[in-house]
């Protein structure tokens, strides 16, 4: 239990490393390269990350599930099916890594024809496309070597990789839009170069952690590459949804407004995609334990341990979301100085309809996890995809047959069909797969949106008695009323016992002990 607890709460400070990180990227270097490129240039970067993520469709049906097999197998000292496994994921890999990278040659001969891109950023477009492809390659080798610390239950070891990777990168980057001339292509360079220190470290701790696996040629097996991509095949088609519904603004930006728009969109989801990561991070954290239970059939315990996790992660989110809806325009005005009192109220605006979905898939981001280990992903999948249809219709029909603002329509529509699925289909397909009562995970599902309207309404009534105008009286503002707002959803979150338990999980218990005594 102690080694759990261990484990667990370096796992927990790993992922907040990996997410300080990202959000240095996000919030310190963005105002950096803003300026540097122009908000018309920026606004290709995110198109650029949601090309390559189109691309990596292809390659979500073989991996969706691997680590789930390698886990498995390996949990059941299953040696040879371990190394079948890992051997089949990697080799197939590679060459799914060399076809991205032909593929996105191929499209960037004719990149200008797909999307809008003025003259002069032609040429610069095009090399950072082909780059972010080979990041996006590096990545997919690093899918087997990232398994063995989440069979270990030591995920600290792969946020060290990230952490590391991470301050390279910013610090190329500082360099690069600091020394020379700056261009979109830095950007994904500084991607290359820590997808590769993410790859290097991960080997070497696969290597230290799990002896006995290893890569040869006699271990890879055809069936096993085909019995995952049957089983991933829905998790590819999820993705595909995901881009259908979330991934496509950007583009469909540049297509029916400007590019100038397009950045502008680009700047509002910075931060919110920053924040969406958290969910994902912390939850991941659960799966180790979530995926034990599941092997040892305790199917009672497992549902406590999901409803723990829907309360960890709406104790951890709520907060931060929330008061980035409520004080994102102060933080806006501060942190692009150089934009409008117009061009800030509309990236607030969009950010708000962008944290929205952040804040419902923060409640019921640990039940994902039950569609993996149960290899029931189908049903979740096809329904998704309706209102994936859905979502894309209304927003073309909108677009072409009235008169609102296009950028508002495109940020809105997917917005509110993404939020309907993640409240209403997640939790019933989750109690549906698990043979429980469909309703099982809405009681908490309720608390935590009832918790949000409280932090809510506490915080636009404190605002309305502060004066914000420096990043002094940003920061201490925030700073006081982020404490009191997570003593609060702390407070109406957990029962006696599961405070007890989430102070030892912070190490806080003994902080309090030392204070009281």
């Amino acid at each position: 239990m102690d080694t759990n607890r261990k484990n667990f709460t370096l796992n927990l400070l790993g992922q907040v490393l990996v997410f300080i990180i990202n959000m240095v990227i996000g919030l310190f270097l963005t105002p950096c390269i803003v300026d540097a490129l122009g908000t018309e240039a920026y606004g290709y970067i995110g198109i650029i990350n949601n090309l390559i993520s189109y691309l990596s469709v292809l390659t979500t049906s073989l991996n969706a599930l691997a680590g789930r097999y390698i886990t498995i197998s390996y949990l059941k000292d299953d040696k040879k099916e371990t190394n079948e496994y890992f051997t089949s994921v990697f080799f197939s890999n590679v060459v799914l890594g060399i076809s991205i990278f032909v593929l996105s040659i191929l499209l960037s001969v004719k990149l200008e024809a797909l999307i809008h891109i003025p003259e002069h950023l032609v040429v610069d477009v095009k090399i950072a496309f082909v780059l972010a492809a080979v990041s996006s390659s590096i990545s997919l080798l690093s899918v087997v070597w990232g398994v063995a610390a989440f069979i270990k239950n030591k995920l600290y070891l792969n946020s060290f990789a990230q952490v590391v990777a991470g301050i390279v990168r910013i610090v190329l980057l500082l360099v690069l839009f600091t020394f020379f001339t700056p261009r979109v292509l830095s950007y994904s360079l500084g991607g290359v170069v820590s997808g590769f220190i993410v790859l290097v470290i991960e080997l070497l701790i696969t290597r230290k952690i799990l002896p006995g696996i290893s890569i040869k040629r006699t271990y890879f097996s055809f069936k096993k590459v085909v019995e995952l991509i049957k089983s991933g095949i829905w998790v590819s088609f999820q993705s595909l949804n995901k881009i259908l519904q979330t991934g496509l603004d950007l583009f469909i930006t540049n297509i029916f407004v400007d590019t100038i728009s397009t950045g502008l969109f680009s700047i509002a989801k910075q931060i919110p995609v920053v924040l969406n990561q958290i969910p994902a991070l912390l939850a991941n954290i659960f799966n180790p334990s979530l995926a034990r239970l599941y092997v040892k059939e305790q199917k009672d315990e497992l549902v406590q341990h999901l409803n723990f996790t829907m309360k960890f992660l709406t104790f951890v989110m709520v907060v931060p979301l929330i008061g980035f809806v409520v004080f994102g325009d102060n933080f806006y005005a501060l942190w692009l100085p150089n934009h409008s009192s117009n061009e800030i109220a509309t990236i607030q605006l969009l950010s708000v309809l962008t944290v929205l979905p952040c804040l419902f898939d923060a409640y019921v981001q640990g039940l994902y996890y039950i569609n993996v280990l149960t290899n029931k992903i189908r049903d979740s999948v096809l329904i998704t995809f309706a209102f994936s249809v859905m979502s894309i219709v209304t927003e073309i029909v909108l677009l072409l047959a009235t008169d609102l603002n296009p950028l508002m329509v495109i940020a809105a529509t997917s917005s509110v069909f993404v939020s309907v699925r993640y409240l209403i289909v997640t939790p019933i397909y989750c109690a549906y797969i698990l043979e429980i009562h469909k309703y099982t995970f809405f009681k908490q599902l309720i608390k935590s949106i009832v918790t949000s309207v409280v932090v809510f309404v506490l915080f636009y009534l404190t605002k309305k008695v502060l004066i914000i105008d420096t990043w002094v009286s940003f920061l201490t503002s925030i700073f006081v009323i982020g404490i009191v707002g997570y003593l609060v959803v702390f407070l109406i979150t957990f029962t006696m016992v599961e405070k007890k338990k989430v102070l030892t999980m912070l190490k806080l218990d003994r902080i309090l002990k030392r204070g009281s005594k």
